[in-house]
């Protein structure tokens, strides 16, 4: 009887050692990056006028513009030095708005890391104009989850409110999973909310950023909220027509 349970002792032994030796640890998931930056990648995008029901309006004013990443420079953050992305505004002809009288407000500096993408100030002509490090688009994004971070907006007509590069506004994570269709295809993306211009209390700008994660930015919607009213209605939107990653 004693030999019989220690034969079976030593099955059980040999059992669970095997089954140790045949566990599988799974290979972390990698993550795309939101917006693939490298030199030489472009958006461009259709501005669309809308109606205040969303449809569109019909009108030959519809400007083509983008982004480019035409530049690089290196700068210590936290004691780290990191390789900054400058993003500059361009048109069909892919050139940067190094010049526009009005228009141009420089470049945005942007990185990446296992965190997300990161807004680090402004620069123009080669001299920094503001200095932060905000995370801007985090890649574990909940709906609902907001955060603060200075001012991203950024599209053809530049900073048409003169507001200030050190402006703080909220993001809000509206969506993880919305349809957004652009005359190339159509995307799922994650969508954040900010806004950009308040003149409380008659009415409130916010521009929702539609992102892809391995594509980018694919489109930018504007919507007006009404405080006397209390509702949203539709302005204009910017929709992704050609772009190149790498």
């Amino acid at each position: 009887m004693k030999t019989k349970v220690i034969l079976t002792l030593i099955s059980i032994i040999v059992f669970l050692m095997s089954c140790k030796e045949h566990v599988v640890t799974p290979e972390p998931v990698s993550q795309e990056p939101l917006i693939p930056l490298k030199l030489g990648n472009y958006w461009l995008y259709q501005r669309i006028y809308l109606n205040p029901d969303g449809t569109e309006k019909h009108t030959t004013l519809q400007w083509k513009f983008g982004f480019i990443i035409d530049d690089t420079v290196t700068r210590v953050i936290n004691g780290e030095s990191i390789l900054n992305y400058k993003l500059f505004i361009c048109d069909t002809t892919l050139k940067p708005w190094y010049n526009k009288p009005g228009n141009f407000e420089g470049s945005k500096l942007i990185y990446q890391n296992s965190k997300g993408l990161f807004y680090t100030g402004t620069e123009k002509y080669d001299t920094i104009r503001a200095s932060f490090n905000d995370l801007l688009f985090p890649y574990t994004a909940i709906k609902g989850d907001s955060f603060t971070a200075h001012l991203f907006y950024y599209n053809i007509s530049g900073n048409l409110f003169s507001l200030p590069d050190e402006t703080i506004v909220p993001y809000l994570c509206v969506s993880t999973d919305s349809l957004f269709e652009t005359p190339i295809g159509n995307f799922r993306c994650v969508v954040y909310k900010s806004p950009y211009w308040d003149v409380e209390p008659l009415f409130r700008d916010d521009v929702y950023y539609f992102i892809k994660p391995g594509l980018g930015l694919v489109g930018m919607v504007t919507k007006v909220y009404r405080y006397p009213t209390q509702d949203y209605v539709y302005f204009d939107k910017s929709v992704l027509i050609d772009y190149k990653i790498e």
